[in-house]
């Protein structure tokens, strides 16, 4: 049995959930976290951005529905990118305008996760790349409110973040334990490098390793209680990874190990209860 631990659905532009859920169930998947794309990534319209907003949100919910009646366990995830933050102020809203849609946007993700149509938030967080500060602080700002909702909650959290090495994680966890949030394995550091594995299961948190044979073989050398995720981008891309990718990557990474049964039970199956606490087939 395969989990995905975080991909992207795009039914407006990309595969049909249902078509996304049958080609992962025929390559033995079981579970899937699903976050949805931004609202340009749809094609919508954000001249009334949170209006895009509220409809990027009905449409995932949609296809996370769909994804559960082909027979895939769901966690239905949604945020506000950090790159959305960079999107928006280069189409000219200022930064403080930018902050205010997305806690308008987490407000009602929240009030989502509350009556139990949504499972998480996310992905949010901070820039990977080379921005301007302020935008960088925007992007944390929100971060820092999404995960004191998901603590208030008790829902999962998916956390985009710079990935310099463990250090990624050990800020992170110092910052949030200043705002009295305590870790969680519903706290997901998501598209985590290997060497941020130990750090984060050693504090209490959940990690997502991109599921590539070479970064799985190089993750369980610091830990066998991560999660793979495909990050699947909703479209099929010439080098994208796509759900149904994962079976045969870990297979690969795990070839010629000790008991790579185990490795594959720890992975696919312990690591997504303790983060989700769902119920494996």
């Amino acid at each position: 049995m395969i989990a995905d631990g975080h991909a992207h659905v795009n039914p407006l532009r990309g595969l049909r959930a249902r078509e996304l859920a049958e080609r992962f169930l025929r390559s033995g998947g079981w579970f899937i976290a699903l976050v949805p794309v931004s609202p340009w990534d749809y094609g919508l319209d954000i001249t009334n951005a949170e209006v895009a907003y509220r409809d990027v949100l009905r449409y995932h919910e949609s296809a996370c529905r769909e994804v559960r009646e082909a027979g895939l366990k769901v966690a239905c995830i949604a945020g506000f990118h950090p790159a959305d933050v960079d999107k928006l102020v280069d189409s000219g809203l200022r930064s403080s305008e930018v902050l205010n849609l997305g806690l308008k946007v987490l407000d009602y993700i929240t009030s989502l996760c509350r009556s139990g149509r949504l499972d998480g938030i996310g992905e949010i967080g901070r820039q990977h790349y080379r921005t301007i500060a302020d935008r960088v602080l925007v992007s944390e700002l929100i971060l820092e409110e999404a995960v004191l909702r998901a603590q208030e909650l008790g829902c999962a959290v998916h956390l985009h973040l710079e990935d310099v090495g463990p250090e990624t994680v050990s800020l992170t966890h110092r910052a949030l334990s200043r705002l009295g949030i305590k870790p969680s394995p519903s706290t997901v550091f998501h598209h985590a490098k290997p060497s941020m594995v130990r750090e984060a299961l050693s504090l209490g948190y959940s990690v997502t390793v991109p599921g590539r044979a070479a970064v799985i073989a190089e993750a369980v050398k610091y830990g066998d209680g991560f999660m793979v995720e495909s990050d699947f981008p909703g479209v099929e891309l010439p080098r994208a990874l796509r759900p149904w990718d994962l079976a045969a990557a870990e297979e690969e990474a795990l070839r010629g190990a000790p008991d790579p049964e185990r490795v594959l039970r720890r992975i696919n199956l312990d690591a997504v209860v303790r983060a989700y606490g769902v119920e494996p087939p």
